[in-house]
């Protein structure tokens, strides 16, 4: 079977042998375009045909596999009581482990926009005595501790206070842990905020940073988008802004996933995981570290696509919204990064976008993630 081709069964539209076959993609658009009120049970008996046509050979054919995703997300749909995961799909799951690995050390969209923040971050500290780094949206402190081993070049730095900002209590403790393992020829402080970001107290947070002093530097990694609304949005960006920053590095996919119109947020999300599975499809790795990582994206799949609008998270924005937010709430957008890879690999190209004030990783015709340094606009 071809990988392109849904195949029509002979016996059951043998009227329709002159048609050219639809693609996978063609097969799912269908099926989309009947959301939300059109799921006739002729519809649904399509949906279970193209599931059952894209299990096979599932593992060897990424769209296939991608179109599974979008299938078992939008199942929510048709049949709540359907089982979260099709069985099919477990022995593609990877270990939390096995997967921040992948991702920060195989996955070049992760690993270069960790390392081009840090270098830029480096760069921004300079010859400082003291600095204080907000991490919203710390994690484990995967890049943090990056960071850490990164300003060592700084040989005048003698303190580094970090604030970390994260909602979920197993994540921070482990990112202290991780910070505080190791040691470096400046002293390290952590500040855990177990916290959202939009509910933060910014009135405290304000008086901890000018407690402890220094340069201050903001970071944000593949955090802001899960802020539900855009007013929030603009308070939490205007609030960032009330600390003075010396600088302000924002990491976010390049899509736009707030579309409130259910099928163009199918389509913008088809595009850009297609895009990020042909690029995963050439990683040094095995064929079960790619399928894990696309389970990995499949969860992002379901929110976006399975979620109803007031439960979805992942509501991703094109960057040169960020700008605009920046713009609006009293910061610049600069062309100021540091240590940028001569090559990215995998057919990537990096580059900056004057006109919206981002650098850009683009593969093939879709810009996948973009980097935003921002500075106060006095």
């Amino acid at each position: 079977m071809s990988c392109n081709s849904y195949v029509i069964r002979p016996n059951d539209l043998t009227h329709m042998k002159s048609f050219p076959l639809p693609t996978v993609f063609e097969a799912l658009d269908l099926v989309m375009r009947n959301y939300p009120d059109n799921f006739s049970d002729e519809v649904r008996l399509e949906i279970e045909a193209l599931l059952d046509y894209c299990l096979e050979g599932l593992d060897e054919c990424s769209e296939r596999f991608l179109a599974t995703l979008f299938i078992k997300a939008i199942r929510k749909h048709i049949d709540p009581h359907n089982p979260p995961e099709h069985i099919y799909l477990k022995k593609f799951e990877v270990s939390q482990i096995e997967l921040f690995n992948l991702l920060v050390k195989q996955f070049p969209f992760v690993r270069y926009s960790h390392e081009i923040i840090n270098k830029s971050i480096v760069n921004t500290v300079g010859t400082n005595e003291k600095l204080t780094f907000l991490d919203v949206g710390i994690g484990q402190g995967v890049q943090t501790v990056a960071l850490l081993n990164e300003l060592s070049e700084c040989y005048t730095l003698k303190e580094v206070t970090i604030i970390g900002i994260e909602p979920f209590q197993e994540a921070l403790v482990a990112a202290e842990a991780n910070i505080l393992a190791q040691t470096y020829h400046f002293n390290v402080k952590f500040i855990p905020v177990l916290d959202f970001i939009e509910a933060c107290d910014f009135a405290a947070l304000s008086n901890v940073v000018k407690r402890e002093g220094g340069i201050f530097i903001v970071n944000e990694s593949l955090a802001l988008h899960h802020i539900q609304d855009l007013a929030n949005r603009h308070r939490v960006i205007s609030a960032i802004r009330a600390l003075n920053p010396a600088s302000f590095f924002l990491t976010e996919p390049n899509v736009d996933h707030f579309e409130p119109d259910f099928y163009r947020r199918f389509q913008n999300c088809y595009d850009h995981f297609y895009h990020i599975f042909q690029v995963v499809d050439l990683l040094p790795v095995t064929s079960k570290e790619k399928n894990g990582l696309k389970m990995f994206f499949g969860r992002e799949i379901e929110d976006i696509i399975g979620g109803n609008d007031i439960e979805r998270f992942e509501k991703h924005e094109p960057s040169f919204r960020w700008a605009e937010k920046l713009t609006v709430n009293g910061f610049k957008t600069i062309d100021n990064f540091t240590g940028l890879p001569l090559d990215v690999g995998y057919g990537i190209n990096l580059g900056f976008d004057k006109r919206n004030g981002c650098l850009g990783f683009k593969f093939k015709t879709e810009t996948v993630i973009s980097l935003i340094h921002a500075v106060c606009d006095n």
